[in-house]
């Protein structure tokens, strides 16, 4: 007997994106209290990227930390960390 159910068979694909989407909501709060703060981007930038490798570092060993770091400068390389910009 075969049973029914209505799970989709990208269910992973869509907690990880529900996931992500909670991350980045918390990230915005977040960054619009520090913005308030009028601490300047670049130092807050700084803080947050480094705090995270340290963390990530800590939590999963620097060779985790370092793919990381690789795979958003690829990203850099590609092009696909800017951002379209537009004539003022």
């Amino acid at each position: 007997m075969k049973t029914s159910t209505n799970i989709p068979e990208n269910l992973d694909d869509l907690i990880e994106k529900e996931k992500k989407a909670l991350a980045r909501e918390y990230f915005c709060d977040i960054w619009a209290d520090i913005q308030a703060e009028d601490l300047g981007t670049d130092l807050i930038v700084e803080v947050f990227v480094q705090e995270a490798i340290e963390r990530l570092v800590t939590e999963r060993g620097s060779e985790e930390a370092s793919r990381l770091i690789t795979h958003f400068k690829n990203l850099d390389e590609l092009g696909i960390l800017s951002l379209p910009r537009t004539l003022q």
